[in-house]
Order: C-alpha cells, then sequence, then structure tokens
C-alpha cells in the first residue's frame, strides 16, 4: 500500500524566534504577533505534525527523525547532547530518583540521542567545539583578558576550567570582557561576537563559553553535522536542521533554563571535534545530498526552478517539506502544491513522483 498525505506542521514559539521569517515564508502577515523560533515537521509527543486523510486529521507517530525550520534571530542556549548510553543511563536514573518528566530539572526526557544536521538557508553564524589554546591566548592578549589567559595557559581542559568558576569570578570576568569588546577594534571577530550575544543575554556567564569557542559562518546550502558530545549553539540565521526525535539537552548557557554543570561535563566529549562543513554539488536536475549520521537516513535538497521536472521516486517513509514560495508533486494520478512551510509524508511501497516549481524542497527517507 501506498499513501501520501499532506501534513499541518505546529510552529514553536521561544524567545530567539524571528518574527519575520516563518510569517513571510508561510504568506501570514508580518511581524507575528510572538516570536516563532521553529517549524517542527515530525512526530515528536510534545508537537506533533498532523495529517489530513479523507477530511479527518490524526497526529503523525512513530516518524525516527524530527525535520525543523530554525529561524533564529537570537543566540540559542550553548548546550550539548548525550551519546545513546548516556541517555539511556541518564533517563533512568531521573526515573529511579522519581523526577517527573515536566520537572524543569530533568535532563533527559527520553531514553535517546539528539544529533543533529544542518543544512544553512541563510548565512547561519554558529559556535561549535573548542578554539585551540594557542588561539585562545592570541585573542587574551590582544583583548587583554586575564581570566582567559589563565584558562588557556592552564594544563586541564578549557572548559571545565570556565564552567568551574564561582559566580563573583564569573561575574567580574563577565564584565572585564564585555567592556574589552567595547574598547576594542570595531572589525575585531571576537568582540563583535561579544557584543552580539552581551546585547541579547546581557550578563550570563555563558558569554565565557561563546569566547572559548569556534566560530562558523555557512553560507546557502552548506551543511554542519553536531554529533553526541559536542558544544554548540545557532548565533543567527535561516536553516533546516535534521535531528534524532528526542528532547535530551545540557545546557551551559545563554538560557533561562536549567544548567547543571556537572552533568553537562559528564556528557562532554573530551575531544571536541573540529568543525567539518559540508557542501556536496548539485547534479544536473539540482539535487544535493547530505550525509547523515545514520546510513539508513537520507537527506536531499531539490532546487526547483521553472520549467524542469525533477523525477523522484519515493521510497520507505519520507517527508518532503517545501522551503521557498511553491512546488509542486505530481503523481500518477494526483499532483499536490505545497506553500512554503507545507510538506507530504509518503508511507509504503515506491511511487515515482515528479517535481515542479520555483523553491528549495528538502526530502528525509528512512526504510
Amino acid at each position: 500500500m501506498v499513501e501520501i498525505l499532506r501534513m499541518r506542521n505546529p510552529v514553536q514559539h521561544y524567545a530567539w524566534g524571528s518574527r519575520e521569517v516563518l510569517a513571510r515564508l508561510q504568506g501570514r502577515p508580518v511581524p507575528s504577533p510572538e516570536p516563532e523560533a521553529e517549524l517542527w515537521v515530525g512526530g515528536h509527543p510534545s508537537a506533533p505534525s498532523v495529517l489530513e486523510r479523507d477530511g479527518r486529521e490524526e497526529p503523525l507517530e512513530g516518524l525516527p527523525f524530527l525535520l525543523k525550520i530554525l529561524a533564529i534571530d537570537a543566540p540559542l542556549s550553548i548546550q550539548v547532547h548525550p551519546s545513546p548510553e548516556q541517555a539511556e543511563a541518564g533517563f533512568e536514573r531521573e526515573q529511579r530518583a522519581g523526577i517527573p518528566l515536566d520537572d524543569p530539572r530533568r535532563n533527559y526526557k527520553d531514553r535517546s540521542a539528539k544529533p543533529e544536521t544542518v543544512v544553512a538557508l541563510t548565512g547561519v553564524d554558529l559556535l561549535t567545539g573548542v578554539q585551540p589554546a594557542e588561539r585562545l591566548r592570541a585573542t587574551a592578549g590582544r583583548l587583554r583578558l586575564d581570566w582567559l589567559r589563565e584558562v588557556a595557559g592552564g594544563q586541564g581542559p578549557v572548559l571545565p576550567a570556565v564552567l568551574g568558576m564561582d559566580d563573583d569570578d564569573a561575574r567580574a570576568a563577565v564584565a572585564a570582557t564585555v567592556a574589552a569588546a567595547r574598547g576594542a577594534d570595531p572589525e575585531d571577530p571576537v568582540a563583535g561576537l561579544v557584543r552580539y550575544v552581551h546585547e541579547r543575554h546581557p550578563e550570563d556567564r555563558g558569554l565565557l563559553v561563546a569566547v572559548c569557542m569556534q566560530h562558523v559562518r555557512l553560507t546557502p546550502g552548506q551543511s554542519l553535522h553536531t554529533p553526541a558530545g559536542q558544544l554548540h549553539a545557532y548565533l543567527s540565521g535561516t536553516a533546516i536542521e535534521v535531528m534524532s526525535s528526542s528532547d535530551n539537552v545540557l545546557r551551559a548557557g545563554l538560557t533561562g533554563k536549567h544548567v547543571d554543570v556537572a552533568e553537562l561535563l559528564g556528557v562532554l566529549a573530551e575531544e571536541q571535534a573540529e568543525p567539518e562543513v559540508v557542501e556536496p554539488a548539485a547534479d544536473e536536475l539540482g539535487r544535493r545530498v547530505y550525509p547523515l549520521w545514520d546510513e539508513r537516513l537520507s537527506l536531499t535538497a531539490y532546487e526547483l526552478v521553472p520549467g524542469r521536472a525533477v523525477p523522484v521516486e519515493l521510497r520507505g517513509t519520507t517527508v518532503l517539506l517545501c522551503a521557498g514560495e511553491r512546488a509542486v508533486v505530481r503523481g500518477a494520478d494526483r499532483e499536490w502544491e505545497l506553500g512554503g512551510g507545507e510538506s507530504l509524508l509518503h508511507r509504503g511501497g515506491a511511487a515515482a513522483v515528479e517535481l515542479t516549481g520555483d523553491a528549495r524542497l528538502f526530502a528525509v527517507s528512512c526504510p
């Protein structure tokens, strides 16, 4: 049996979201009444997509991935996700401790890891991993930051030293860093990062962690994968994100949510991976295939242009998401028109379709 169903997808309202990006994409009035951070396409229990079947609506269940459009207008929390083994152990530990799943102190909401891959739709700025000690020492000298010189010159890892500062020392370090950034060369990249973060998260000690991290800018079409144990934060831009359907997040700052430094350091990978930006070449039909963390999953981006039809064979379970003005999915006996942010779910045997329109269309498939 083959079925292709329309989906209705929820928008998540977080403080760091844009009041323009998703509203404009979906043809709604701009600005939106409140920040709109993420469009969720999937079956996550807290906000599942709804399937439209024969005039009825039903929540989507059982999808092993979550596809999102991120509309980032302010820095997200600096965070790290656990490995499958850490997630399982942490979930069971908090269950035995009797911490309710909706308790703000809860670190592990499920038993799953949360690997994620992001593809830039616009320029996207993000932080990932930790800079080499020599670069941190150079920044400390250039901006005259004694706290950074001390942690970068020590024998131990940088992040535990920064996160382990007592409150008074951290407050003093934040104040000194902001003052240094305000008096620095306007073109200094670290000073610019400090000013941007401080404006949106004043006096947050996560600023010190951000200074130590690697700053990466993705151009449209470029991708970056974040493995378990990797410290990261998105700063600005619009992107597609594919992730495991999990809620397990350990936070290090730039947030009003629960921060558990001891648990974060236990999950943090000892070696923080160097950022590896991926930019697959497009074929003659405008297709780009992006690697994901699981070889059973696939992510394909289609750059649709007027007058060019792209044949596609849908297999297994596939979500098609339109990230542009208009896309048409034409099957043997039916066609579906998709506007920005609209999607289809295919399930069952193989189905040959043809894609046309003027949009970027993303397809995520699993067996």
